[in-house]
């Protein structure tokens, strides 16, 4: 299983992690171990870089994600 190549960067994932949050497991399982071409963080790092992301920017928040991509062109 492929591992998202932004994992060890997300701010998103090592907050939940640090927090001991129960929702990491399922973002984890759903998108940084294999799904990650459907994470919306994902979508803006390989178009822009990590550090373009917005904090509270949710895996599946699509639609902002356009909007930052679009934004950022």
């Amino acid at each position: 299983m492929n591992t998202c190549e932004f994992l060890s960067s997300c701010i998103l994932y090592n907050d939940l992690k640090e927090r001991g949050s129960v929702i990491l497991k399922h973002i984890k399982e759903d998108y940084c171990d294999g799904g990650y071409s459907e994470c919306a963080r994902f979508i803006v790092s390989k178009n822009h870089g990590p550090n373009r992301v917005s904090r509270d920017l949710f895996p599946e928040d699509m639609q902002e994600a356009c909007k930052m991509l679009d934004e950022q062109n």
